[in-house]
């Protein structure tokens, strides 16, 4: 039935065309091998499998039913890559196609349908032991409805296909649906039975079903890691979910938002089920923290609505793989969960989803397992005798352009370091003109930027890339392009923190965009001579740091410069010949601390003076001598450019110019460049030191002191059946060490034996004696003692319920 067909499958007569039998409704899609090498995919480094650019696999995936877009993808199987459908019975089939075509014609039909509850069932006298009323009922061609429930009973179904040839061999396969839904009582039982939700669900499951059950999933689950510190928790998660989602709902383009990140402090997460739907329903969970793509899918989604409730997309924040809670309170134990979210079908009316949470319990109420993107943690105060690893930064192998606190390296997460590692960080450049690393006859006006970086580690020798920002992938809103210049540049508008790396956080702090001197760092490393530095016009073509070196007449600095023409002062100006000396000799020199020669030697810069009064002679307490760049032609000596100028005239007299081996130095602001680089070592933790331990035990106390029947450090038990967990803690206690709890008049009520690890100064008690019975109010003794030292602490704390 030609016009049957096309109704059911929207399609119009145009829209038919050549395929292959078993592809009736004609949704099978070819793949596109743009390079003709046989496949769609390829085995990168990394030791996944990726499709190869500008190639798309379609339905072309082989008998195994995965393509190079999928997820659980891991190599070419039979099929792959031939430009044909393939099944082969009790092997594989590729989608949209033969039995994984769920909609087609072929499939076997509902043909009847009885549901009944138990009074019904009575009236109708069905045994159902009985093959013979059964099989009449289920071959009876009748697809019946039943209207009114009279009882609570039992609710039955019967629902079947009619007898057809099943040969050796074939495979037939059933689809059914179950739709349940929570509906208004008296719009269900008023005239027009009207059950919105119920319907909302046909129509969901409809558009499933018509996509052959490839339903619109989630984006890969992320993979939660949490570190306790000492009132705060470190959240860091991978990248998988915003780098390897596919949608097959949707010819698996990578649909990935964002991700949520909620925290409880219960195991049935529902502190943060606050949002609900527009029927008061609890429907969603208010996030602790939100992050998206940067992609303009900002606000709620006003498609795919659930009871008036919308999904919030985020506000194009940029996506980062951590969170830092400093909200909590020691001892508590708190639940997290991250999860990732795509942005769902507009046109079919399809919300945003987002993937599940999962934390079994047994009927005690106590975790049996949880999800990878669930975590569990107490934050816990330092253990005795614990000190954090450091870090140390390698002036020697740091550039000396590198700005003091302008890149700062900050452990965060103890529990990801790794010790007696090296770390080097490099930078990216962009740059609109020329920046002069050549000597250029005249300076060419030019714009530098930092377009990215990594993150290297070299303990072994051989650096290995472990993080990088780019343009082709950076966190959060840390890059900005400018499109009138097509230019990337850092963020400078405020500090920029990189993902947790291996347990650091770099902080990268640049308020500039051009050249200039740094004088809240420049100034003399030895000496105090009240000289003046004054950078010139021509610096930002030079951007490299500077040192004055004084020699006291020992040696003296001849300038090289033959030519006075083209000449600048330091406001930009030309300056006349008449106001150019060379050929004088002066008891210091300056050197680029940013470049070296050919022998290891840094590079001096050329010095000449600019003759202030016009007498032609050099004058220290009247003329100002300029340091700058020449170039030999082999005819003459040009000068370049001025970098800055030395002015000794309001010096007061010789007794107050500076002395031999007197240095000043001049550092540069600049954007980071290629030639820039930061080096450091992890320094490891040091565990149990005895002073430490000696020290701290001091601070060991009992919260809460008293406990008065309950605290917020107890877990909440949804089972009213169930007795509520008590505890209190012991604080700032060694790693390891015995607790010994007695009455008042010195009965042990029970032990303790900590082994926590190194980090952990926290332990809990359950208020409960070694006998594991509930304790009596009244005050109690506690016996600390490290079993690393020996060292000893008493105190006391008071029940009351």
């Amino acid at each position: 039935d030609m016009d049957a067909f096309l109704e059911f499958y929207h399609y119009d007569q145009d829209d038919l065309h050549e395929h292959w039998s078993g592809d009736e409704d004609q949704d099978w899609t070819d793949g596109l091998d743009k390079n003709n090498n046989g496949t769609y995919s390829y085995l990168a480094d990394d030791g996944l499998w990726y499709i190869e650019p500008g190639e798309y696999a379609g339905d072309d995936v082989g008998l195994d039913g995965v393509g190079p877009a999928d997820i659980n993808y891991n190599g070419p199987d039979e099929g792959e890559c031939n430009h044909m459908p393939d099944f082969i019975e009790g092997v594989g089939c590729e989608p949209n196609f033969a039995f994984t075509d769920v909609s087609e014609a072929d499939m076997v039909g509902l043909t009847a349908f009885a549901m009944f509850d138990w009074p019904t069932w009575q009236e109708w006298n069905i045994m159902l032991g009985q093959d013979k009323v059964v099989w009449e009922l289920m071959d009876s061609h009748n697809l019946g409805e039943y209207k009114f429930f009279r009882s609570t009973s039992s609710l039955y179904e019967v629902f079947a296909s009619t007898s057809f040839p099943f040969y050796k061999g074939r495979t037939e396969r059933i689809s059914m649906g179950m739709l349940f839904a929570y509906e208004n009582l008296s719009t269900i039982r008023a005239s027009s039975h009207y059950a919105p939700k119920i319907f909302r669900l046909k129509e969901t499951a409809q558009v499933i079903y018509e996509r052959d059950y490839r339903f619109a999933q989630p984006p890969l689950m992320p993979t939660l890691s949490a570190t306790a510190g000492d009132g705060k928790v470190i959240l860091t998660w991978d990248d998988l979910s915003d780098r390897r989602t596919h949608e097959p709902f949707l010819q698996n383009i990578n649909d990935f938002e964002g991700y949520k990140l909620y925290r409880a402090t219960d195991k049935m997460f529902s502190d943060p089920e606050v949002i609900t739907t527009g029927q008061g329903d609890k429907a969603a969970r208010l996030p602790l923290f939100q992050c998206d793509i940067a992609d303009r899918k900002t606000g709620y989604a006003e498609y795919g609505l659930v009871e008036g409730m919308a999904f919030y997309l985020g506000d194009d924040t940029g996506i980062r793989h951590y969170f830092i809670d400093d909200d909590v309170q020691n001892g508590v134990t708190y639940y997290y969960a991250v999860v990732a979210y795509d942005y769902g079908v507009e046109d079919l009316g399809v919300s945003p989803t987002e993937n599940n949470i999962v934390i079994e319990l047994d009927e005690a109420e106590e975790i049996v397992r949880i999800g990878q993107n669930v975590a569990v943690v107490t934050p816990h105060p330092r253990a005795a005798g614990y000190t954090a690893p450091d870090i140390v930064i390698d002036e020697t192998a740091t550039s000396s352009t590198i700005l003091p606190g302008s890149i700062i390296p900050e452990l965060v997460d103890v529990k990801s370091v790794q010790p007696n590692h090296t770390y080097k960080v490099t930078f990216l450049a962009d740059t609109v003109g020329h920046l002069r690393t050549e000597r250029y006859r005249y300076p060419l006006d030019a714009q530098i930027g930092t377009s990215g970086f990594k993150v290297w580690d070299i303990t072994s020798g051989r650096p290995k890339p472990i993080y990088e920002e780019s343009p082709e992938s950076f966190t959060e809103d840390h890059l900005i392009y400018d499109s009138d210049l097509d230019f990337w540049f850092l963020n400078m508008s405020e500090p920029v923190f990189t993902d947790i790396i291996d347990g650091f956080q770099l902080q990268i702090a640049v308020t500039f965009d051009s050249v200039e001197v740094d004088w809240a760092h420049s100034g003399w490393i030895t000496g105090q001579a009240p000289i003046f530095v004054t950078s010139g016009y021509e610096t930002r073509f030079y951007p490299y740091s500077y040192e004055i070196h004084f020699t006291g007449g020992d040696e003296q600095y001849q300038t090289k410069t033959t030519t006075t023409s083209s000449i600048k002062h330091t406001d930009g100006t030309n300056l006349s010949r008449r106001n150019v000396l060379l050929e004088n000799q002066y008891d210091f020199y300056v050197i680029n601390k940013s470049a070296v020669d050919s022998m290891g030697n840094y590079e001096k810069l050329d010095l000449l003076t600019y003759d202030v009064n016009e007498n032609g002679v050099y004058e220290w307490d009247q003329d100002i001598v300029l340091a700058g760049y020449c170039i030999d032609d082999g005819a003459r000596v040009r000068w370049s450019g001025t970098i800055f100028s030395i002015d000794f005239r309001n010096v007061g007299g010789e007794e107050y110019l500076p002395k031999a081996n007197d240095v000043f130095q001049v550092r540069l602001k600049r954007p980071f460049t290629e030639s820039d680089s930061l080096v450091f070592t992890v320094n490891p933790e040091v565990i149990d030191e005895p002073k430490d331990i000696r020290t701290t035990m001091d601070s060991i106390r009992v919260v809460p002191n008293p406990y008065i029947a309950t605290n917020a450090m107890e877990t909440a038990v949804a089972n009213k059946f169930l007795n509520q967990r008590r505890r209190i803690i012991f604080t700032h206690i060694p790693a390891k060490c015995e607790i010994r709890i007695f009455t008042s008049s010195g009965v042990l009520v029970d032990e303790i034996f900590v082994n926590n690890e190194p980090t952990n100064g926290l332990v809990h008690w359950d208020l409960l004696s070694r006998e594991g019975l509930e304790i009596a109010a009244g005050m109690y003794i506690y016996h600390v003692k490290s079993t690393i030292t020996g060292d000893e602490q008493i105190g006391k704390f008071a029940v009351i319920k």
